[in-house]
């Protein structure tokens, strides 16, 4: 089954280039800062938001490896801070400007 995994985090005292290290990190995990729709253009991601539709077993085994492999991202870096995974099955996004 997919899931649709969406990841935000800060990080302490990060600069831009600590940013851009972590999204390249989670980008290789499957979660990216642009979306594509079904119909339509990619959309950007609000800052520090990455997300993408996983395959798994069910949303708490994606929710742990994907937690997992974020961490591992800020380890490999030396760097510390916040990440929140949320995971969700019978999925739908959309996105609006305002």
């Amino acid at each position: 089954m997919s899931y649709l995994v969406v990841v935000t985090f800060d990080i302490k005292e990060g600069d831009p280039d600590d940013y851009n290290v972590v999204y390249e990190g989670l980008e290789k995990i499957g979660l990216k800062t642009k979306l594509k729709p079904d119909q339509g253009e990619a959309v950007t991601l609000p800052t520090t938001t990455t997300a993408g539709k996983i395959d798994g077993t069910s949303a708490a085994a994606v929710r742990d490896d994907i937690s997992t492999k974020a961490k591992a991202v800020f380890i490999e870096n030396n760097l510390k801070g916040e990440i929140f995974v949320s995971v969700g099955g019978d999925w739908a996004w959309g996105q609006r400007t305002v």
